[in-house]
C-alpha cells in the first residue's frame, strides 16, 4: 500500500533547513533531527533544497509537498513572511503589573499597531485606571496565571488571540512575524522567544534573573513544540544546540498566540496549564511552532527565593501532566545502547561500555545505509550525536529529576572518613562522577554566560545547583500528589529512521491532510 502523500505547504510560505542538518552524498540525502533520521531525496528534491538554501520559497505543488515532508520530519522549519494584524486578531494582557509597567507595554504596542485595542484582564486599582484612560476594555478575573489567560480567551472573540503578560515588553515586529505562521491552516499556536527585560539591580539579583531566563529561553533556532520537548508519534525534532539545552519544557508560557477555536485551557493544572494545552494540540494533529524571530522581553525573578519557587513549580507540574498524557510520554528519553554503554563506563568497565556503544553505532549505521543508502562514512556523525544526546539527557535528568540520589552519592563519597592509619579516604569513582554531573554543566554554563551573571563561578554553580534541587523536589512532590511514578522513570528513545522519497509521492494528488481551521485570511491587515 502506498504511503499517504503529504498535504502541501501553503503558497507563499517559506522554508529553512534546520542548521543542524547535513547534506550528504552530494546533496541527495539529508541527515539530522532528534532522534537522528535520514531522508534520501529524488533528483528534483535536491535542486529544490539547494534553491531553499539560497533563500527561495517552495514554488510548484511538488516542492510544497516536499517542504511539508521536511517540516514534519524536523529537518526544516516554516519561515513565513510577516503579516500585520487585522480584524481577526486580538491581544490580551494578563498578570500583575505596576501602572508604569502597563504604560510602557501599551506604548510599545501602540507605536507599532495603533489600531490594536488590547483587552486587559485582572487589572485593579491604578493599573485598571491606566487601561480605562486609554479606552481599553478591562475584564474581571484572576490577576495572573493560567486562570487569567483562560479568562482572556473567554473574553476575546477573534479567530487568533495573542496572550501577553502585562509587564512584558514586546520587541518591534514580534506580532507580525508570529502571525505569519497562521497562513498554514494546520498551525494552532505559536510561541515567541522569551528574553529577560533589561534592568539594573544587584549582582546576585542579576544572576538569579539570568538563571531563570535560561530555563524559559528556547533559543535562537525555530522548532516544533512537542510533548515533553521530544519526538512523538513519528514527528521529528531538530537536534538542539548545546547552548540552548537548558530550556525547561515545563516552564510557564508567558507569551503565546493561539487559534481561539482550538484553545482549551484548564486552569486547574496551574503552572503546567499552557504546556498541557499545547501538547494536547500537538497530539491531536495540530502544528505548534516556536518562532525565535518573534521576541518578547519579560521581567524575570530577581530574588533567589522566587527563582527557586519557580523551579519547584515547574517540576511539580510534571505529575499532573503525566496523568493527562500517559506513562509513555514522560521521563528522560534515553537510547538503550547509549545508556548501557555509559553505565558500564561509569561502573569501571570502559572496554565493555565502548563495545556496547559501538554496537549501537553499528545498528544506526545499518539502518541509515539500508533505508536511505547513506554513505557509511556519513553515518558516524549521527551515531555519535545520538550517544552525546544520551549522555546530555542522562546528566540533565540526574540533576533535575534524580537529584536526591545523585547528591547523596556525591556527598557520601566526599565526606572525609578517617581510616585505620588516620588518613583520608579518596572518594570512589561513583562519588566523583556524581559530583561532576551536579557541577560541571553549571561551570560550563557560567563560562558561556558570565557576562550576564556578574558573579563568580562558585556562586553561579551554587545557585544553579540549588535550582536543580528545587526542580527535582518539585518533580517528586508532583509525582506523589498525582500518585504516578512516570515523571521519575526513563523511557526508551525512538529508533533512528531512514527513508527514501520517490518522485511519485510528490507528484500525485494529495491523500494526506492537515487539520482544517478558520481561514488564514483573518490575520491579514488587508
Amino acid at each position: 500500500m502506498a504511503s499517504p502523500t503529504p498535504a502541501p505547504l501553503p503558497v507563499g510560505l517559506g522554508v529553512e533547513i534546520d542548521r543542524a542538518v547535513r547534506l550528504t552524498d552530494e546533496g541527495h540525502v539529508l541527515v539530522g533531527g532528534s532522534p537522528p533520521r535520514a531522508l534520501r531525496l529524488p533528483p528534483e528534491g535536491v535542486s529544490a533544497v539547494i534553491r531553499w538554501l539560497s533563500g527561495a520559497d517552495p514554488g510548484h505543488l511538488g516542492e510544497r509537498r516536499l517542504a511539508r515532508v521536511l517540516v514534519q520530519a524536523g529537518l526544516a522549519h516554516p519561515r513565513p513572511a510577516p503579516v500585520p494584524p487585522g480584524e481577526g486578531v486580538q491581544l490580551a494582557l494578563t498578570g500583575r503589573a505596576a501602572p508604569a509597567e502597563l504604560e510602557r507595554a501599551l506604548d510599545r504596542i501602540g507605536r507599532e499597531h495603533p489600531d490594536l485595542r488590547p483587552v486587559v484582564v485582572g487589572a485593579t486599582g491604578a493599573t485598571a485606571r491606566v487601561a480605562r484612560r486609554r479606552g481599553l476594555r478591562v475584564v474581571e478575573g484572576p490577576s495572573g496565571g493560567a486562570g487569567a489567560r483562560a479568562a482572556a480567551l473567554g473574553a476575546c472573540d477573534a479567530g487568533i488571540v495573542a496572550l501577553l503578560e502585562t509587564g512584558a515588553e514586546p520587541e518591534p515586529g514580534w506580532l507580525d512575524v508570529a502571525l505569519g505562521h497562521f497562513a498554514d491552516p494546520g498551525v494552532a499556536a505559536v510561541l515567541p522567544r522569551l528574553l529577560p527585560v533589561r534592568r539594573r539591580c544587584g549582582h546576585g539579583a542579576m544572576a538569579a534573573a539570568a538563571l531563570h531566563a535560561q530555563t524559559v529561553d528556547r533559543g535562537a533556532d525555530p522548532a516544533p513544540v512537542l510533548p515533553w520537548g521530544r519526538a512523538r508519534r513519528g514527528l521529528g525534532h531538530p537536534a538542539p544546540p548545546g547552548e540552548h539545552a537548558s530550556a525547561d519544557p515545563l516552564a510557564p508560557v508567558r507569551a503565546l498566540l493561539v487559534r481561539r477555536g482550538a484553545a482549551d485551557l484548564d486552569p486547574s493544572l496551574g503552572a503546567g496549564a499552557e504546556a498541557e494545552m499545547l501538547w494536547r494540540l500537538a497530539e491531536e494533529g495540530w502544528s505548534v511552532r516556536y518562532e525565535p524571530r518573534s521576541k518578547v522581553r519579560a521581567p524575570m525573578p530577581t530574588g533567589l527565593g522566587s527563582y527557586l519557587r519557580a523551579r519547584f513549580e515547574a517540576g511539580a507540574a510534571a505529575g499532573p501532566l503525566a496523568r493527562r498524557h500517559g506513562r509513555r510520554a514522560v521521563g528522560p528519553e534515553l537510547s538503550l545502547p547509549g545508556a548501557l554503554g555509559l553505565g558500564l563506563v561509569l561502573a569501571g568497565r570502559p572496554v565493555a561500555g565502548l563495545a556496547v556503544c559501538a554496537v549501537g553505532g553499528a545498528m544506526t549505521a545499518r539502518t541509515m545505509t539500508s533505508g536511505a543508502a547513506v554513505p557509511l562514512a556519513d553515518t558516524v556523525r549521527p551515531a555519535a550525536a545520538d550517544l552525546v544526546h544520551t549522555a546530555r539527557t542522562g546528566s540533565r535528568a540526574a540533576r533535575t529529576v534524580w537529584w536526591p540520589a545523585v547528591a547523596a552519592v556525591a556527598v557520601g563519597g566526599a565526606v572525609s572518613r578517617v581510616g585505620r592509619s588516620g588518613g583520608v579516604r579518596v572518594p570512589g569513582r561513583w562519588a566523583l562522577a556524581a559530583g561532576a554531573v551536579l557541577t560541571v554543566p553549571h561551570l560550563v554554563s557560567w563560562r558561556r554566560r558570565h557576562g550576564a551573571a556578574l558573579v563568580g563561578p562558585i556562586a553561579w554553580t551554587g545557585m544553579s545547583a540549588a535550582g536543580d534541587a528545587a526542580r527535582s523536589l518539585g518533580t517528586w512532590w508532583g509525582a506523589a500528589r498525582a500518585r504516578s511514578l512516570a515523571p521519575l522513570l526513563p523511557r526508551r528513545r525512538p529508533p533512528v529512521s531512514a527513508t527514501s522519497l520517490v518522485s511519485s509521492q510528490l507528484e500525485r494528488g494529495s491523500v494526506g491532510q492537515v487539520r482544517k481551521s478558520a481561514p488564514a485570511a483573518v490575520v491579514s491587515g488587508g
